[in-house]
């Protein structure tokens, strides 16, 4: 038995649940294991549709750890006589309910061995992306476009000047200098999926850009989503790999919340239809299955994508502000796939290129 569990309320209250009440009030903290947890959180948490749960190694708490039966039940539950190590919480995960009112055990810890529930370390890279290219040479705004050919059409317009060689995440990709007036924005591909994009936004840290748009597409996971429609991303799902080197293990990530804002006010001011809302990143396009699908859309997901949760991980640790816009493409909300020939849509992806380039400049 490596790991213990903490309930405690979602969305995750904040480190001042490591002392919770309970450690005032009866001396320690309450804990479970795997086979406690879901009993625990039915038993004492009526009325409460989803909680935090907090994965803890147990190696990593104190000397305070003892087994015990307080209520006189026949079994020993495990009760900390200390505030939990921070150290030891190796992940935030959210319990819901399912549809018949019982909680459901997370997919989030039905891997606990797995390396990504890692710690993240802190400190700096051995190739850390600000001494790998020192040279600060690029605009302070930038947005990902994740749509070559509206790429290709901006690389013709006057006042653009496109740029080779810099840093290794756009490789044979051009970065794009757009140049009108007192503006001045960087535009790139993130490339397809969390790593490229990651690796593409760490580099254009490095290379000077402070603020950040990704504007790209998406599958849409309920059928109201018309393709087409925009979505302004508030919160992420993790269910990809780079995010959990960058952050601590949660089941999701949120934007930014001020420059979310920020758009959202952008959008409504231009009379753009949009909805704001939670989107499922994964790194497996042909393993969206129609079980994953019914359980991310019962979280709360709209859409379906590959790269927004692993960008909003690297802009929270490296502190600089990032929103992403989503345009609705195919329709994964039954049970057969349309693909709606939604890349051949280029009026919307040239709009929202657009927007991308609005809002970001609204960011500050």
């Amino acid at each position: 038995m490596r790991y213990l569990f903490h309930l405690c309320e979602w969305p995750y209250p904040g480190p001042h649940t490591l002392a919770p009440a309970t450690l005032e009030s009866e001396g320690f903290v309450h804990l479970s294991t795997d086979h406690q947890l879901l009993q625990t959180a039915q038993r004492w948490f009526v009325g409460q549709q989803s909680l935090g749960v907090l994965v803890l190694d147990k190696s990593a708490l104190c000397e305070g750890l003892v087994w015990e039966d307080t209520h006189a039940r026949g079994e020993v539950f495990p009760h900390l006589y200390a505030p939990i190590p921070e150290q030891s919480v190796r992940c935030i995960v959210r319990l819901d309910r399912g549809p018949e009112g019982d909680f459901f055990w997370p997919d989030a810890l039905a891997g606990l061995k797995s390396p990504l529930l890692d710690r993240p370390d802190p400190g700096e890279a051995l190739i850390e992306p600000s001494k790998r290219f020192p040279k600060r040479e690029l605009p302070r705004h930038a947005v990902l476009c994740c749509f070559p050919e509206v790429l290709e059409r901006l690389a013709r317009q006057p006042g653009v000047e496109s740029l080779k060689g810099l840093g290794s995440a756009v490789g044979p990709n051009l970065i794009h200098v757009l140049r009108e007036g007192d503006r001045e924005i960087a535009v790139c591909s993130p490339g397809v999926g969390g790593p490229l994009a990651a690796i593409a936004l760490e580099e254009l840290i490095a290379f000077g850009c402070e603020r950040f748009v990704l504007c790209g597409g998406a599958g849409g996971l309920v059928g109201e989503l018309e393709m087409g429609r925009l979505v302004l991303v508030d919160e992420a799902v993790r269910d990809e790999g780079v995010s959990h080197h960058y952050l601590t293990a949660e089941t999701s990530v949120t934007a930014d919340r001020h420059a979310v804002e920020t758009v959202a006010n952008l959008l409504t001011t231009r009379g753009v239809k949009f909805v704001r809302g939670k989107t499922w990143t994964t790194d497996a396009l042909y393993r969206e299955t129609p079980e994953r699908i019914a359980r991310r859309r019962t979280q709360g997901c709209l859409t379906v994508e590959m790269e927004v949760a692993s960008i909003l991980a690297v802009a929270r640790f490296r502190e600089v502000p990032a929103v992403a816009i989503l345009t609705c493409g195919d329709d994964l909300s039954s049970e057969k796939w349309d693909f709606r020939d939604w890349t051949s849509a280029h009026s919307i992806q040239d709009r929202l290129l657009s927007l991308a380039l609005e809002a970001v400049q609204a960011l500050g």
